[in-house]
């Protein structure tokens, strides 16, 4: 949930990776600019706000990242 009258989303969204923890089965989030996605697929990322923590889930597909 972000934080109301938030004016820093823009300038401090990251893209991150969603992950399921192994030990509560949780869907976790980490922030990471660079990592290996699944080959010619579309994969759903979050990007979130490092000032508030709002989350947007954003489809990328790799398919497009080859051409």
């Amino acid at each position: 949930m972000n934080k109301l009258g938030c004016s820093k989303c823009e300038e401090t969204t990251r893209q991150g990776r969603a992950y399921m923890d192994e030990k509560t089965g949780l869907l976790c989030v980490s922030l990471e600019e660079k990592y290996e996605k699944p080959k010619n697929l579309k994969v759903l990322v979050p990007f979130i706000c490092t000032t508030c923590g709002k989350t947007t889930w954003k489809t990328i597909d790799t398919s497009l990242d080859q051409k």
